[in-house]
């Protein structure tokens, strides 16, 4: 299971600068790996894991700008189509490690 989380927040003011990259950090210090700017994906086991992490998700968005979350499946995750250029070296790392559950 993939939880994908796309967001727009707002970057005009140094304060909302500092939100934005704070949230980024977050996300990334939670083992989130950006695919494209401003979305970003994890890896769970399965679904019940990935709910539990969005109650936890909630309590650190910020109050402004748009954050959306989708979860999909291993095998939806693989039929993504990338239209333009090719895989990036994230993209590439995070397919090629495969969740391994003990």
């Amino acid at each position: 299971m993939r939880l994908m989380l796309f967001f727009d927040l707002p970057v005009k003011t140094k304060k909302e600068r500092r939100v934005y990259a704070n949230f980024r950090k977050y996300l990334i210090s939670k083992g989130y790996m950006m695919i494209q700017y401003s979305v970003y994906v994890k890896i769970f086991a399965n679904r019940d894991a990935a709910k539990n992490h969005v109650k936890l998700l909630k309590r650190e968005l910020p109050k402004k700008g748009q954050i959306r979350i989708m979860m999909v499946t291993e095998k939806q995750y693989a039929r993504m189509e990338v239209i333009l250029g090719g895989i990036s070296r994230q993209e590439q790392r995070i397919t090629k490690d495969a969740l391994i559950v003990l």
